[in-house]
């Protein structure tokens, strides 16, 4: 065993580091989703955990020595969804309301307030933050009607703008670094499919297109390539492309499922959610050559 890690620490060190065995960043096992670094130096990770007395919490991870504690700490209230802004003082996150109604929190640590968007009327509300890069607003998708729009706010809340508009589910949505465009998820042309947009909603364009959904596209730190999960070989894996859709490339090869990839800042590796033996924790990952 011994000769065989030798080996494969050759390996590694004779691709300048290109290969890298999963580290596994939590051993609870409980339900996880929505990974997010904390600012761009990489050393603090925030994450949705299945917890009680409330169905999901808010984490914070310090990589360093892997210590976990809950954001908020009297939280009565389920929140999931967390986004941060760039410089990791503004939090924006999904509130439960009551009667699966949910809010969008903007919480703004410089000014000490909050901000939000309400829930909608029945069951609905707004899903999927995520910050543009200058960090004045805040995209996030909304069903109404029979569609589900993604829509762009202030960090105030106001100043509403439709950004996408379309037949079926629009969600997912996330910026390009520079924050020219956005991707995001929909099922205009029935399955879940990935498309990129101009940061308006303009110039629309498809970028996968496989016979079972792609869903939750992000964009790595440098913009040239695209982070999803798809179902395209029978299994919820993680897959990285091209920025316009080509050079797919498979990530993740487990029996079960992987999903929720979240860009290191370093951008050479992601963190996932995988489940493992019936357990589901936190990984990073790293990239195909």
């Amino acid at each position: 065993m011994r000769s065989r890690m030798v080996i494969f620490a050759a390996i590694v060190t004779a691709l300048g580091g290109a290969v890298r065995a999963d580290e596994r960043l939590t051993t609870d096992g409980r339900i996880k989703n929505s990974p997010v670094f904390a600012d761009r130096s990489g050393a603090e990770l925030i994450y949705v955990l299945q917890e009680r007395p409330v169905q999901f919490r808010l984490m914070r991870m310090k990589l360093a020595d892997r210590s976990v504690a809950p954001i908020h700490p009297q939280q009565t209230k389920t929140e999931f969804e967390p986004a941060l802004s760039h410089d990791g003082n503004v939090l924006a996150f999904v509130q439960s309301r009551g009667n699966l109604s949910l809010a969008l929190v903007i919480r703004d640590a410089r000014a000490g307030k909050d901000a939000e968007v309400p829930p909608g009327a029945g069951f609905s509300g707004p899903r999927s933050p995520v910050f543009s890069p200058d960090g004045t607003r805040v995209l996030y998708s909304y069903p109404e009607q029979g569609r589900q729009r993604i829509y762009s706010v202030n960090l105030e809340g106001r100043d509403l703008k439709t950004i996408i508009d379309s037949d079926g589910v629009n969600n997912w949505p996330d910026f390009s670094p520079d924050g020219r465009r956005i991707v995001f998820a929909s099922t205009r042309d029935d399955d879940y499919e990935i498309y990129s947009a101009a940061a308006d909603g303009s110039d629309v364009h498809r970028l996968t297109h496989s016979p079972r959904q792609d869903i939750r596209p992000r964009y790595s730190p440098d913009g040239s390539r695209i982070a999803f999960m798809s179902g395209r070989d029978g299994n919820y894996e993680i897959y990285v492309m091209n920025a316009d859709g080509s050079n797919v490339r498979r990530v993740t090869k487990n029996p079960e499922s992987d999903d929720f990839p979240a860009w290191n800042p370093d951008g050479k590796r992601l963190v996932i959610v995988s489940e493992r033996d019936g357990r589901h924790d936190l990984y990073l990952v790293g990239l195909p050559p």
